[in-house]
């Protein structure tokens, strides 16, 4: 009896023992943001708000519960120090966040952050002198599981205009270009504070107007970090007459929040005949997530650019349309000597080299749900797909037509009669990017039906 209590009693101290070692790994799971707001540049325009804007942002994650490090007026060596030390608190559980608000631009097809004593004088200098982003998102990959990145800045080149005199600052050095569309991996959301081609202003009051909607969102209980940008897009949108549209770019698996529900604060009282609905991670009845297999980019040199350029056809003549990181999840359809036609896991597609290209990774997905089909416009009944563009005599028809291909590719409209027939609140391409990722029979349905606008005078 003695040595089966002497057995049990060291059972229990076993089974305390991983107890207090899985709890311990539970809780070394944290959320860690890296906020940036440079304002005092020394050789450009300085900016109102980077450093209101970054300190708000600190403040409001640190009420939620984030672990914050906040940084203003960062030299480069400040900045890359800085990441560094963040960087070295990071373990792969954890769900990290970079903020960074101020200068940046885009060359070459890669992204650079502009710290307060970098001077604009060639594109040499912007490579020595500026940080790339890349330099961030490679870190962060290989560091922790899930990442966000949020950029409230620029998105222009400086190199053809000389920084105008007076009138209303905006988060612009020159002119617009915008910003590289990037891929950091599975896991990953990326968000810029305006669509491609465009400024992010700085604002007239504390925040821009991208940080104002974001302080306001960013409580939301339980709500997934998508849902949160769907709200602050249409306040930017509706700030701004629609000169500025908020932008991400997701791999994310899994559902990911700002907030936690007791973060939140309380909701308003409701009478007992109301029903308040539990937030629910799935819809009832979805089906469980699926295994896929994946092939992904591997092999970049880090010391390097450290990206995978994606383009619009099989030689490096041929135009870049992205950068994909480390890791990034891709599909492969076809193969072309050394080249391979890729699709990534949100649907853009087009070719990259196949020394970076690796196979292959088993990845849960959650099963799609159902498309949202657009609504045609009153009065204009869909054509059907078999009927050729020549037989189609009606102008609204033709339009409804083409705009329906473009719209099923990711492209973000820009017109006021776009945006009230489609439903563009997960877009997320341009228009070189939206054609890139059409297929040639897309393309040349697309051209046909434009002859034929033209053709009746439509357009």
């Amino acid at each position: 009896m003695q040595v089966s209590l002497s057995c049990a009693l060291k059972s229990c101290v076993a089974l305390l023992v991983a107890l207090a070692t899985f709890s311990a790994s539970a809780d070394a799971a944290t959320r860690r943001a890296f906020i940036v707001g440079n304002s005092a540049y020394q050789y450009t325009s300085v900016l109102a708000n980077p450093a209101s804007d970054a300190q708000d942002v600190a403040k409001r994650l640190g009420d939620l519960g984030w672990d914050v490090t906040l940084q203003l007026d960062l030299s480069r060596a400040q900045m890359l120090n800085a990441f560094a030390a963040f960087s070295r608190q990071l373990q792969p559980d954890d769900l990290s966040l970079v903020y960074f608000a101020g200068h940046a631009l885009q060359m070459g097809g890669e992204n650079y952050l502009a710290p307060i004593d970098a001077r604009i004088e060639s594109e040499e200098g912007v490579r020595r002198q500026f940080v790339p982003l890349n330099a961030f998102l490679a870190d962060l990959s290989r560091l922790s599981r899930t990442r966000i990145v949020i950029l409230d800045a620029c998105r222009d080149n400086p190199f053809t205009d000389k920084i105008a005199a007076g009138g209303e600052k905006t988060r612009s050095v020159g002119t617009a270009k915008g910003l590289a569309r990037v891929y950091a991996g599975v896991g990953s959301f990326i968000v810029y504070s305006t669509q491609p081609g465009n400024v992010a202003l700085d604002g007239t009051g504390r925040n821009s107007p991208f940080t104002k909607s974001l302080l306001q969102h960013l409580p939301l209980a339980g709500a997934d970090v998508h849902a949160v940008m769907r709200r602050v897009r249409a306040d930017v949108q509706k700030e701004t007459n629609e000169e500025q549209i908020p932008w991400e770019n997701s791999s994310l698996v899994d559902e990911v929040a700002f907030a936690g529900d007791a973060a939140a604060p309380s909701p308003p009282q409701r009478t007992a005949e109301v029903p308040v609905p539990t937030p629910r991670s799935e819809p009832r009845g979805m089906p469980p997530p699926v295994m896929q297999q994946y092939h992904y980019v591997t092999g970049l040199d880090p010391k390097g650019d450290n990206f995978l350029a994606l383009r619009t056809g099989p030689t490096p003549a041929d135009v870049r349309i992205a950068t994909m990181g480390p890791d990034t999840l891709l599909k492969v359809h076809e193969s072309r000597g050394p080249w391979r036609r890729v699709e990534l896991i949100d649907g853009m597609s087009g070719w990259a080299h196949s020394n970076w290209i690796a196979c292959c990774r088993s990845v849960a997905m959650a099963r799609p749900q159902p498309a949202v089909v657009p609504v045609a416009p009153p009065r204009v009944p869909p054509a059907s797909s078999a009927a050729p563009p020549a037989a189609v005599s009606s102008c609204d028809e033709l339009w409804y037509r083409r705009n329906a291909i473009w719209h099923s590719h990711g492209y973000c409209f820009t017109t006021a009669r776009a945006r009230q027939v489609f439903d563009t609140s997960s877009c997320f391409r341009d228009q070189a990017a939206a054609r890139a990722a059409m297929s040639p029979a897309n393309r040349a349905t697309v051209d046909a039906l434009q002859a034929r606008e033209r053709e009746l005078r439509c357009r």
